[in-house]
C-alpha cells in the first residue's frame, strides 16, 4: 500500500516512536511521504534498503533483474540457494516486507515505470551518472568493493535544510533548541570528477583530500573496462595530482578488492549511505557535499567536497 500524501497513523507513531522523540513528526512525515528508487543490488543495498524500510520512508522501488547467483549467497544475507536464478530485485522486495508491512516496496520490471521519485541511488555499475540531474531528481551514486566504498551525493542547485543548535539564555542560563533554515549547492557529477585539484605538493594536498577520492571518483567513470589498475592510473595523471601523491600500494588494493564483497565494509557504506538519505529526505542537516569515501583497511570515512 502506499504511504505517500497521508498523516502518519497512531500504528506508526507508535512504531516509530524513538525516531520521532529524536527528530520529530515533521520529519517523520517527510519521510513516510517519500518515494525512493535503489537501482542496483549488492551487500551496500541490502544494508542501506535495511534501515530505510526499518526507519518508515513511504515508498521503496528496486531495479535489478539480474538473476541471483551462487556467490551472491556469499555476501547478500538475504538469499539463500532456493533464490538462485531468481531476480535480485523481486527476492530483495519480498525480503524487506517482512521487516515492516507499512512500507510500499516493489520491484519495477523498467525504469520507464518510475515517476515522482524524490531520490534515486545508483550502485555499482548501473550507476546512471548525470542522468537524474536532468530530469530534475537528486541523486546518490555509491559503491562498495572489497575493504574500500564510496559515496557521491548530487542534490542539485539548491538543497534547503534545516540545522539545529542550541542556545544559552544570557539571563536564566538555560538552553533552547534553535532552528536555522539553510541552502547547500551541489555539483553534478561530471562537474565534480573534472574539478581543478589545488597545486602544491602531495603533503599539502593530503591535508585537505584523502587520495582515495580520486581513486573512486576514477572508478566511478569506468564503463566495462576490464584492466581497472590501467584505468585508474591514466585518470589520475589527467588531474595531474602531485607525484606520489597517490601511493601504488593503494591501487595495488584497490585492484585486488574491485569486484569483489566484503560485507563489514558494505555495511559501513550502506549504513552511511542510508543515512545521508535520510538527511535528504527528511531535511535535518546537510548531506554529505559531494564525496564519501570508506577505506576498510584503516577503519576511516572521510567526507570531501570536489
Amino acid at each position: 500500500m502506499s504511504q505517500r500524501n497521508g498523516v502518519i497513523s497512531k500504528e506508526e507513531e507508535a512504531l516509530y516512536d524513538r525516531q520521532i522523540r529524536l527528530w520529530g513528526m515533521e520529519a517523520q512525515s517527510r519521510l513516510r511521504n517519500s518515494s525512493i528508487l535503489f537501482i542496483g543490488v549488492k551487500a551496500v543495498t541490502l544494508e542501506a534498503c535495511k534501515n530505510l524500510v526499518l526507519g518508515g520512508i513511504g515508498q521503496l522501488s528496486i531495479y535489478d533483474p539480474q538473476p541471483i547467483s551462487k556467490l551472491d549467497l556469499e555476501t547478500q544475507y538475504y538469499f539463500n540457494e532456493s533464490h538462485v536464478g531468481q531476480a535480485k530485485d523481486k527476492v530483495l522486495a519480498e525480503k524487506l516486507a517482512i521487516l515492516n508491512p507499512l512500507v510500499d516496496i516493489r520491484a519495477v520490471s523498467s525504469l520507464d515505470e518510475i515517476e515522482g521519485v524524490d531520490l534515486v541511488v545508483s550502485i555499482g555499475r548501473q550507476q546512471a551518472k548525470d542522468e537524474w540531474r536532468r530530469r530534475g531528481v537528486k541523486s546518490i551514486l555509491a559503491d562498495a568493493f572489497g575493504l574500500f566504498g564510496y559515496i557521491f551525493v548530487d542534490c542539485l542547485d539548491a538543497h534547503e535544510y534545516i540545522e539545529e543548535g542550541r542556545v544559552k539564555d544570557a539571563k536564566t542560563g538555560e538552553s533552547e533548541v534553535v532552528r536555522e533554515s539553510k541552502v547547500a549547492t551541489y555539483k553534478s557529477f561530471k562537474e565534480s570528477v573534472k574539478a581543478k585539484v589545488p597545486g602544491g605538493n602531495a603533503t599539502r594536498l593530503a591535508r585537505k583530500y584523502s587520495p582515495l577520492v580520486f581513486v573512486c571518483q576514477a572508478l566511478a567513470t569506468m564503463g566495462n573496462e576490464t584492466a581497472v589498475g590501467e584505468f585508474v592510473r591514466s585518470a589520475l595523471e589527467q588531474r595531474e595530482l602531485p607525484w606520489g601523491f597517490v601511493a601504488d600500494e593503494l591501487l595495488e588494493r584497490v585492484q585486488a578488492s574491485w569486484d569483489t564483497e566484503f560485507v563489514p565494509s558494505a555495511a559501513v557504506v550502506g549504513a552511511t549511505l542510508a543515512q545521508e538519505v535520510l538527511k535528504i529526505i527528511t531535511l535535518k542537516d546537510m548531506p554529505a557535499n559531494n564525496w564519501f569515501t570508506y577505506d576498510g583497511l584503516v577503519s576511516e570515512g572521510i567526507t570531501c567536497m570536489l
